[in-house]
């Protein structure tokens, strides 16, 4: 079986519920924070985020499919404007979000999904690319330097009381 790479737009949102929170599951084991809970709260909070970036045209989305079914989804963003500290160029790419399904990892779908992505952001002017990684996240690390990727900066929180 092979997988197809396929641009999309809001309308299949829906469609990444389960691949969102196979994500999520995995951060809430690893992560050194509280994380948004329970999982219907911290579905409807990520929809929210990215229809706001679709809403102000800052949002790409892919998905990859296998036999019409999604297995995997990159959320990029185009950022306008320069990053001040590092030479990112006019017009900045953001990996938002890179999920792939469980059964599907170790197969090239993230790869696949990384670089369309990629290709998808250069061919709007986007010459450099940001990545965020929850702290722990090892797997994703060793996977984004394979991709040429380096770390830049490291990402402090306060979190806030609970009840606020």
């Amino acid at each position: 079986m092979s997988v197809t790479i396929v641009p999309a737009d809001a309308r299949r949102l829906g469609e990444l519920r389960d691949l969102y929170l196979s994500l999520h599951h995995a951060e809430l084991a690893i992560s050194p924070l509280p994380l948004t809970e329970p999982d219907e709260r911290a579905w409807a909070a990520r929809l929210v985020t990215y229809r706001a970036h679709f809403a102000a045209g800052r949002a790409r989305l892919l998905v990859a499919e296998e036999e019409g079914r999604p297995v995997g989804y990159a959320f990029g963003l185009v950022d306008e404007g320069h990053d001040d500290t590092f030479p990112l160029g006019a017009r900045v790419g953001e990996l938002y979000t890179l999920v792939v399904a469980p059964d599907q990892r170790g197969r090239g779908v993230g790869t696949a999904l990384l670089g369309a992505l990629e290709g998808t952001l250069a061919a709007e002017g986007a010459t450099g690319l940001r990545v965020e990684v929850m702290t722990g996240n090892e797997d994703a690390l060793r996977f984004y330097r394979r991709h040429g990727l380096v770390e830049g900066e490291v990402v402090l929180y306060r979190v806030a009381p609970p009840g606020d």
